[in-house]
């Protein structure tokens, strides 16, 4: 038998599966709240393309400040959602298979590159349990470069001092496609880890999920402090050429 065959039929067969009502009443509304935030910032990026296209730099920018406030909190919500599924697998017994990332579904260097040595090294860990933390780890490092960029890149457009606002604005949609590939593989891996664990351990990932959504909504906005700080010296910078 091809073991490789048979474990893809079992991964797809659990991805194509019904959950039970507890486990759904875990997976429906992480997965609706994490494609919620994602649609929004899909949305408001098209918009900020469509004006630069059409010249309308000013209001792009402001557009550009939106874009970054919304990936800093989507990104907040899918990192701390991976970070709970480590974090909690340490102390389940049974973990699912996975599937290697393919970096060919990726667009930027750094993803592709974390990528390949995911598929490279999934060839020789040799328990499940490795491989899971190991992808599981791997798309959080590549969410957290994709979020550096994206809001890097989002302030430069939003401060106007962005040189070629066009290739800026090519930047963030290809960080935007990295996004949600690291989106999708989220959602696949929470249902797979669902369908092995045990109802009490289905009911500590409940918690676990709530109390790191609490803690992003507590947390405070690096964006927003960041904007702040740029504001206060271009200001700074305005009075001391009167």
């Amino acid at each position: 038998m091809d073991l490789g065959k048979s474990r893809k039929r079992t991964i797809l067969s659990v991805w194509l599966g019904r959950l039970s009502a507890e486990k759904a009443a875990v997976y429906e509304p992480s997965v609706k709240e994490l494609e919620t935030g994602y649609s929004l910032l899909s949305i408001v990026l098209d918009d900020g393309l469509l004006r630069t296209e059409a010249g309308e730099l000013g209001e792009a920018r402001a557009i550009a400040e939106l874009c970054g406030a919304l990936a800093e909190r989507h990104a907040a919500l899918l990192c701390g959602a991976l970070e709970t599924m480590e974090r909690r697998s340490q102390h389940f017994g049974t973990l699912p298979e996975v599937d290697p990332l393919d970096p060919a579904t990726f667009r930027t260097e750094a993803a592709r590159t974390a990528s390949f040595w995911n598929a490279l090294l999934h060839r020789v860990l040799f328990s499940a349990r490795q491989r899971w933390l190991h992808k599981l780890r791997t798309l959080e490092e590549i969410l957290w470069g994709v979020r550096e960029t994206f809001l890097k890149t989002a302030g430069e457009l939003a401060d106007g001092v962005s040189v070629e606002p066009m290739r800026d604005w090519a930047r963030l949609e290809q960080t935007h496609d990295d996004w949600n590939t690291c989106l999708r593989e989220t959602t696949i891996l929470l249902k797979c880890l669902l369908t092995t664990l045990a109802p009490g351990e289905v009911e500590e990932l409940r918690r676990e999920f709530e109390e790191k959504r609490k803690r992003a909504e507590e947390q405070p906005s690096e964006w927003r402090e960041r904007r702040k700080r740029t504001a206060r010296t271009t200001r700074r910078e305005g009075h001391a050429r009167v």
